[in-house]
């Protein structure tokens, strides 16, 4: 059991923000596979606001559909408006355990926003932003950089100190730089240069595709959890079978068709509760739970031929 802030998490294995991918059923199915910290997409603090005056419902509804089983839970915010972020941060401390600054978005509308990963190429301008989130809450906060802008300017133990003295709770540390975007290998040794200069906890992210990285990651740097993104991504089965190597020093056997075909089914059921609702989202999930199984790419292009839930669930039984 280790803690953020005030914040109990029995384990180390972490969901990652994903737009367009973490709604509610997906968080919550990996949950049930073991994640102990969930995370929001990236939430635009101005959209929030804006929305959250103008329509609480719908608002609700979209972009703060967080469940209480979820919990613990972490919202993360990305924005450079001071006042945005600010009543943002407000807003979302009535709902989440964790606020989480994004600082190192790569994407280019949010960095023509002066957002995202802009901070770590101009790491003077975050205070605005963490004083701003930090006096509008009493959540613990947490921030999630990249190693650097590029590799010539690699500052991640500079930044790390930095948000560390404005008493964060902790540091999410994605290896690789803003040029990289999500290509080439992960830095895991700045991870661990990190952690070992700093007195809040480290999650670690990038290059996490199997279990067993998960384990080297924890063994090569010591941080104190893992933050698991592309590859949970239909395989909710990353989180149990990462949880039972930690816990038994050996592996558990990888899922059958039928524990994915099963699985998928966990997750529908669990996304005909949520509150946002839409068909396209479900068979792009359905899509990514059989992307490891026989015949991928024929049962894709099956699968987007379905033009309703009772063909899609009815072509997944007959897998």
């Amino acid at each position: 059991m280790k803690k953020i802030g005030k914040v109990n998490i029995e384990n180390p294995l972490v969901l990652a923000p994903m737009a367009a991918i973490n709604c509610p059923a997906f968080r919550l199915l990996c949950k049930q596979h073991g994640a102990a910290l969930i995370y929001s997409p990236m939430i635009h603090c101005n959209s929030l606001v804006n929305l959250y005056n103008s329509d609480k419902e719908k608002c609700l509804n979209t972009l703060i559909d967080f469940e209480e089983t979820e919990k613990p839970f972490t919202a993360q915010i990305v924005g450079s408006d001071p006042k945005y972020l600010g009543e943002a941060a407000n807003i979302l401390s009535e709902y989440a355990d964790i606020l989480d600054i994004n600082f190192g978005c790569p994407d280019g509308d949010i960095l023509a926003t002066k957002a995202g990963a802009f901070f770590v190429k101009h790491p003077e301008q975050m205070d605005k932003v963490l004083n701003t989130v930090l006096d509008n809450t009493n959540l613990p906060v947490t921030a999630k950089i990249r190693t650097g802008w590029d590799e010539k300017s690699i500052n991640a133990l500079e930044v790390s100190k930095k948000l560390e003295d404005f008493g964060l709770s902790a540091i999410a540390i994605h290896g690789r730089t803003r040029k990289q975007g999500y290509s080439g290998k992960a830095n895991w040794d700045i991870i661990k240069e990190v952690k070992e200069k700093v007195n809040i906890p480290v999650i670690g992210n990038g290059d996490i595709f199997k279990p067993g990285s998960a384990k080297a990651m924890i063994d090569q740097t010591n941080c104190d959890f893992v933050m698991i993104g592309r590859a949970a991504i239909g395989n909710p089965f990353i989180f149990s079978r990462t949880k039972y190597l930690l816990k038994h020093g050996n592996n558990c056997p990888e899922p059958t068709k039928e524990d994915v075909i099963k699985s998928f089914f966990d997750f529908v059921e669990l996304f005909n509760k949520q509150k946002r609702h839409k068909f396209t989202e479900l068979r792009d999930h359905a899509m990514w739970f059989v992307k490891g199984l026989e015949k991928a790419k024929s049962l894709k292009n099956n699968i987007i031929k379905q033009k309703d839930e009772e063909s899609l669930l009815k072509f997944m039984r007959s897998i």
